[in-house]
């Protein structure tokens, strides 16, 4: 199972295409295109207009969830702007990074073990192998902010029914007052997980590279993901499938409403 950790992008401003013509000028880099940075070789996965909280360090591998509030990692504040953009690059070996246009090389490339997956029809041929989170199954539209928070505070309160009794039991709420809470409230409680988002598994024989090549295929946006893969999946796995995958390649769901 590939846990998310939640990376705080609420409050900037990213985009699966330009702007302005201005921003055209200044974008550098197309989504999905295969670069190397310092941390390493990955895709172009957003790019970022507006100051935004980012992790600190490079997170390497699986990047687990999050159950403890005070275990959330450490973030800076990074700044951007249309006339110094940045860009979100997803590392093939786990994990993201910020960089600035000058901090990237176009002489990048995804290698190592895994499918290789060479177009959207290839993704086709393997995309029903794949074990979504049970989250999207919940969800009209998982591309949606709201739609998905709904879905996890019905999620929460069908599977997490231990953790709600106790807390009903040690804070005196009744269980009308406990149906009342929000996504935040229930999420607070102790011992009450966020519903991961992404694969529970991945379709045989892929690994971290056979979902940035995938990415690549669909054409590095949920839009084109879904465009490209409706036919073959039909309208309402397309959505979770093309959900899941955006959120397994950035390793964040903050990109819902954003770009």
């Amino acid at each position: 199972m590939n846990n998310i950790t939640k990376v705080d992008l609420s409050d900037a401003e990213l985009h699966d295409e330009n702007t302005s013509d201005q921003v055209e000028e200044l974008q550098d880099y197309e989504l999905g295109e295969v670069v190397s940075t310092e941390d390493g070789d990955g895709i172009i996965a957003a790019f970022v207009e507006d100051t935004f909280s980012f992790p600190v360090g490079q997170s390497e591998g699986q990047i687990e969830e999050v159950e403890d509030p005070e275990d959330e990692p450490e973030t800076e504040e990074i700044e951007a702007s249309s006339d110094e953009p940045m860009y979100i690059v997803a590392l093939q070996e786990g994990g993201s990074v910020a960089v600035s246009a000058d901090e990237i090389d176009s002489d990048g490339s995804l290698e190592g073990e895994g499918k290789d997956i060479q177009s959207f029809e290839d993704v086709g041929n393997e995309a029903g192998e794949a074990e979504l989170s049970p989250v999207y199954a919940l969800c009209d539209d998982p591309s949606n902010s709201e739609e998905l928070e709904t879905a996890k505070r019905e999620l929460i309160m069908e599977r997490q029914a231990a953790s709600l009794a106790d807390y009903v039991e040690d804070k005196g709420v009744s269980l009308a007052e406990l149906e009342g809470y929000s996504y935040e409230e229930l999420v607070n409680i102790r011992g009450v997980d966020d519903p991961h988002v992404g694969f529970d598994s991945l379709p045989d024989g892929w690994t971290r590279k056979s979902v940035l090549d995938a990415w690549v295929s669909v054409g590095g946006t949920w839009r084109t993901c879904y465009a490209r893969m409706v036919r073959s999946m039909g309208t309402n796995f397309a959505k979770r499938w093309c959900a899941a995958l955006k959120d397994e390649t950035l390793r964040t769901e903050e990109w819902r409403g954003d770009f």
